[in-house]
């Protein structure tokens, strides 16, 4: 009895001892590719083939590569300050869309500052994506036109009711006092500074990330949002994102513990007290 109460002590003296195993990343294949992503807690990262096409830490990489000293063009960078950072917000089929923040200061009059939305189609070589190439641009035109932000804006009556394409819209409108980007990168925000937040109906709705006008402003960013209709070639994919098969939408980005990612570097002199 004595030697059974001794092994059992044992045992549970191994168990307790043991090192609780580490957490694997939470892997899927997206349906009708060769696209698998891999999520932890710090990194989302595409493969194809084996090989990375989208990831998070290994762009610290290029972070430091672009503050490196040129040796045709030396430069003091004693008193630089650098920051990116990355946060993924949603994940649906191939498309990541992530907030991107840059700051710090490389030299010149001022810092610098920007913040947007960012979704790559990890099957193509650069990530392009277009929203005009996924919904009918009348019916973002439409919901655009709709929102209540959009309106405060407007600059030209008429331009904006007769406007028939998004670039004629954002030509209608003016930045206003809180210096809102429509003009300066109006349909690039549109085609690619985007995120899926959640589906409700038959309707996705859409966050789409507009940037400041002019320096004066740098670091703002101002986020709109849509209904658009969903085409059918696109429920499936939405669908599992939804339910959390295979992705996720930005208003679960929490749940699922989407990684961000931060680089940060200073100078000699940037790093004194």
């Amino acid at each position: 009895m004595a030697r059974m109460l001794m092994s059992s002590m044992v045992m549970v003296a191994l168990f307790t001892a043991a090192p609780a195993p580490k957490s694997q990343p939470l892997t899927w294949k997206v349906t009708g590719s060769d696209v698998t992503f891999e999520m932890s807690s710090k990194d989302l990262r595409a493969l194809r083939g084996g090989k990375e096409v989208f990831g998070l830490q290994s762009r610290k990489k290029g972070f430091l590569e672009n503050l490196r000293p040129d040796p045709e063009n030396p430069r003091d960078t004693s008193d630089y300050e650098a920051a990116e950072s990355y946060t993924v917000l949603s994940v649906v089929g191939p498309w990541v869309s992530y907030e991107k923040s840059v700051g710090g200061f490389t030299g010149g009059a001022h810092p610098y500052a920007a913040s947007t939305y960012v979704t790559d189609d990890v099957t193509k070589d650069r990530g392009e994506f277009s929203l005009l190439d996924v919904f009918p641009e009348k019916e973002v035109l439409k919901a655009l036109k709709a929102d209540g932000f959009v309106k405060q804006h407007i600059d030209d009556e008429k331009a904006f009711k007769d406007a028939k394409t998004v670039v004629a819209l954002m030509e209608s409108l003016n930045p206003g006092e809180d210096c809102v980007g429509f003009n300066s990168s109006g349909i690039e925000s549109v085609n690619r500074s985007v995120a899926f937040h959640h589906v409700q109906g038959d309707k996705v709705a859409v966050r789409i990330a507009f940037s400041y006008d002019n320096e004066s402003c740098r670091g703002n960013m101002f986020v709109v949002g849509v209904l658009l209709p969903i085409p059918a070639s696109l429920k499936p994919a939405l669908e599992r994102a939804r339910t959390r098969q295979e992705g996720f939408l930005m208003k679960d980005a929490k749940t699922v513990k989407a990684p961000s990612v931060n680089f940060e570097w200073e100078g000699a002199k940037a790093k004194k007290p």
